[in-house]
């Protein structure tokens, strides 16, 4: 495959050093032995929701140790980690202190790997950890579900306690006039000086996390997504324009090499600067290694995140004023439409942007939802966008925009979200079918917004794709944990057909595709593809041997565009089964779509690829033709 034209500009100029092959669902920087590391903390999770389980232990917890320059490892510490981590030097010897969900916290010797046992934990959940240092040397403090703050003496591990009376949280420890202050989570937060051990103070906010900076400044990061600064000096709160994000991850505070005060802010895939003392942006959001990152800072205007998402850690130079990087999205894309001009592609921050088809060039912004573009598409001049978000905010809307026109929204009462969306002409009109959170297949005017009819079911669907059976428009519909179901959209009738009983739970229909055996749809459950025959139910599966999990899957005129979480986009000849081509991007694509021409849009992460087919000279590395196409 030759690429044509990419939005990608290349790497972010602040992007300083990419260290890969690392997962870290925490990071910190040490020197060990003269040499400056990264100190990365992993914590469990559920194998049912990682995208590559068979590449590690999920349940397994660790800390290792990377060497800063050139990322090789340098100890791997096994039994120990968590999302909690700070470090510290104690008598000239670096340490890492760690703490899992509702672990004591454990110390390392950095230097040899040994693990300290003695030290006395909470007895509820940690709910945060900060190092320190006081007039007796240095210390860790931690907060928990215990009601309790304790000061852990780094050398003796003797233990001082202090009862606040409540459930506590995040944890940040902060210089307040030349004391040592720990700002934690309550009710609202608390202000402890850390060597008296008495309260002196408290900050009428609810934190989910904490950071501060040199001079008393705190800034908060509610459940919310939203960011507060404080200060905890005179106890009050100062001006802080930073927008709110979904899915806030972590927030830490670095000072740049001009001493401006930096808000550090990642979330599900970005890095979001804000300079606390300008009240604005501090350039555009860092995007790179940066999926659900936590974030540290290491030293003046340097920002370490580490992705376990990704799986790398990124070293950044923040501070200095930069252009907007590269014409791509302002979120990641999960849903293309494509026709003879246009690319339309929907992102997670609800916009809904187009581009020119045969150059690539950003065009206007189409619209925007208020809650994360799941589906689009595109008929004559008409957009049409489905979203929501049922755990943040619901969108029970189909959008319609025509021209450079108005939004002109239509109910869809899929209980707070359209997750599905096609087109089809039926009896000379075109209609819109949708799907969300509920059990009804909805069909639409697209030009007048009426409802035609609703297609029932016992499921909530999760995949449908339009086709031609017999010169009548059909759908065919997988449903979750539901029966499959192929509907006469004419004569508003199922039809018979032996794949109902044929299919697997969960498998998702993706497409209609005409085969010289007839028609047959294209499935996906987890990594594996398949094209079922409608008449037969006989089956086969695309590239049978690959095990990474699909992310993306477009079929045109007999050939099909497979995007797998490896990065890969393998193309197929489905007549001859024959692959055409292999592309490796960086990332994975998360959405696919054909132009009429017979060329390959992808989107991957912001930006958007157009691919050649026909003159695809086998496998090639994305990561130089993405270089090549941007020069």
């Amino acid at each position: 495959m030759r690429i044509l034209w990419t939005t990608d500009a290349g790497d972010d100029p602040r992007l300083t050093r990419v260290l890969p092959a690392i997962r870290g669902n925490a990071v910190a920087g040490a020197v060990v032995g003269g040499v400056p590391v990264y100190v990365t903390s992993t914590e469990p999770h559920y194998d049912g929701d990682c995208a590559r389980p068979h590449t590690h232990d999920c349940g397994a917890t660790v800390v290792q140790l990377w060497d800063a320059a050139t990322g090789a490892l340098v100890r791997t510490v096994h039994d120990a980690g968590g999302q909690h981590l700070v470090t510290a030097v104690v008598h000239g010897r670096p340490v890492a202190v760690v703490c899992a969900w509702g672990d004591a916290p454990k110390w390392i010797d950095l230097d040899s790997g040994a693990v300290r046992s003695d030290v006395p934990g909470h007895r509820d959940v940690v709910q945060g950890l900060a190092a320190v240092t006081l007039a007796d040397g240095p210390a860790v403090v931690s907060a928990g579900w215990d009601r309790t703050i304790r000061v852990v003496d780094a050398v003796t591990g003797r233990a001082r306690v202090f009862d606040t009376g409540e459930r506590l949280g995040a944890l940040a420890v902060v210089d307040v006039g030349g004391r040592p202050v720990a700002a934690v989570a309550g009710e609202a937060v608390g202000l402890w000086d850390l060597e008296s051990g008495v309260r002196i103070g408290s900050l009428p906010t609810a934190a989910r996390k904490i950071t501060g900076w040199p001079g008393g400044l705190v800034a908060t990061l509610s459940w919310d997504g939203d960011v507060e600064v404080w200060d905890a000096v005179t106890l009050r709160r100062r001006a802080c324009g930073m927008p709110g994000r979904w899915w806030a991850h972590d927030i830490a505070g670095v000072v740049a090499d001009d001493g401006r005060r930096l808000v550090v802010l990642s979330d599900s895939e970005a890095v979001h600067l804000w300079d606390v003392d300008g009240d604005r942006p501090a350039g555009p959001p860092l995007v790179g290694p940066t999926s659900g990152c936590a974030v540290a800072g290491d030293g003046p205007g340097l920002v370490v995140t580490a992705s376990d998402v990704d799986g790398a850690i990124g070293v950044w130079r923040v501070g200095a004023d930069v252009p907007p990087v590269g014409a791509g999205h302002t979120s990641t894309i999960g849903c293309l439409a494509v026709t003879a001009d246009h690319v339309v592609a929907g992102g997670t921050d609800g916009t809904v942007a187009s581009w020119r088809l045969d150059d690539g060039v950003r065009e206007r912004v189409v619209g925007t939802l208020p809650a994360p573009v799941h589906a689009v598409a595109r008929v004559g001049a008409t957009v049409l966008a489905g979203g929501g978000d049922l755990h943040g905010v619901p969108d029970r809307e189909l959008h319609r925009w025509s021209g450079d026109g108005a939004d002109q929204p239509v109910p869809a009462d899929h209980r707070g979200q359209v997750r599905i969306l096609s087109t089809a002409v039926l009896d000379g009109r075109t209609v819109a079918l949708t799907a969300g959170c509920d059990e009804t297949l909805s069909v639409t005017d697209v030009a007048t917004g009426e409802r035609v009819r609703e297609i029932p079911g016992r499921c909530q669907p999760n995949g449908l794709a339009v086709g031609d059976l017999d010169g009548r428009p059909v759908v065919a519909i997988s449903r979750a944990f539901g029966p499959f179901e192929l509907w006469d959209l004419a004569g508003d009738t199922p039809i018979t057909t032996p794949v109902t009983e044929a299919m697997d739970v969960l498998e998702l229909v993706r497409a209609f595709v005409h085969t010289d055996r007839g028609p047959a749809i294209a499935t996906v459950r987890s990594h594996a593809v398949r094209i079922r025959h409608l008449a037969t139910a006989d089956t086969w599966r695309l590239d049978p041997d690959r095990e990474e999990v699909v992310t993306a899957l477009a079929v045109h005129a007999g050939t099909a565009a497979v995007a797998r979480a490896d990065g890969s986009v393998t193309v197929t000849d489905l007549s001859t089964r024959a692959t055409l081509g292999v592309l490796t991007l960086p990332h994975a694509a998360g959405a696919l779509a054909w132009t009429p021409d017979g060329d390959l849009i992808a989107a991957c992460r912001r930006d958007l690829l157009r691919l050649s087919i026909q003159e695809s000279t086998g496998t090639s590395d994305g990561l130089s033709e993405l270089h090549k196409a941007s020069e």
